[in-house]
C-alpha cells in the first residue's frame, strides 16, 4: 500500500492499458480499492486475464477498444 492509512474494500475500476499502438479499456473490473486514498489493486489472476485479453485484442488489429470486464467471456 502507498498510503498505509486507509483499508481496502471490494470494487470496480477501469484499466487502460497501451500495447503496440492500440489503446484498450477494460471497465467494471474486480479490484480492491484504498478507501483513504483511491489506490487500487488487482488480483494475480485478473491481472493475468486482463494481459491475455489485451494480447488477443491486440492481434484481432483493433486500435482502440472499450470492453465491460464483467460480460467478456
Amino acid at each position: 500500500m502507498i498510503c498505509k492509512h486507509g483499508e481496502t474494500k471490494d470494487g470496480f475500476t477501469t484499466i487502460t492499458l497501451e500495447k503496440n499502438g492500440a489503446t484498450l479499456v477494460f471497465k467494471n473490473v474486480p479490484a480492491l480499492i484504498c478507501d483513504n486514498c483511491g489506490e487500487k489493486y488487482l488480483a494475480d489472476n485478473i491481472t493475468k486475464d486482463l494481459l491475455f485479453r489485451a494480447k488477443e485484442i491486440v492481434k484481432s488489429g483493433v486500435e482502440v477498444d472499450i470492453r465491460d470486464y464483467q460480460k467478456v467471456a
